[in-house]
């Protein structure tokens, strides 16, 4: 999908996992609120840029950290707040980085698959190679 489409579904989708995290409970539990918001930067990762994916990571941790470690909408700097950064951040990179050499090895099977009708098509159009005794008569 495209990067500003998905940048906003990243976006939208942050703020709804962390609402829900927030009226869960998830102030006391953070860790449970940073899960959730990995699979949320997984999924959207895994369907758009690579841009996308690295602001959809940010912002669900500055919701995380702003929200659910903070509780007062301001950013901490704190030990859980480098662990979430980094949590979403490779969950962003390796997400896009799996659906790129996954649609790649679709995209090189596509070709292969259709290389070989045009390959027998093509031998198929060669005249046959006569022989020497076949010289003569031709």
């Amino acid at each position: 999908m495209p990067g500003g489409f998905g940048f906003s579904l990243g976006f939208v989708a942050g703020i709804g996992v962390t609402l829900i995290a927030v009226a869960a409970g998830a102030a006391g539990h953070p860790l449970g609120a940073v899960v959730a918001l990995m699979v949320a930067v997984a999924a959207v990762s895994a369907a758009t840029t690579f841009f996308a994916a690295a602001g959809t990571a940010l912002v669900c941790w500055c919701l995380a950290d702003g929200f659910v470690i903070g509780r007062h909408g301001d950013l901490v700097f704190t030990s859980a707040s480098l662990f979430s950064a980094v949590v979403l951040g490779s969950a962003a990179l390796a997400a896009w980085a799996a659906a790129v050499l996954i649609r790649t090895a679709r995209e090189r099977t596509a070709v292969a698959e259709a290389e070989i009708p045009a390959q027998r098509d093509a031998a198929e159009s060669v005249p046959p190679v006569l022989s020497m005794d076949e010289w003569g008569t031709w």
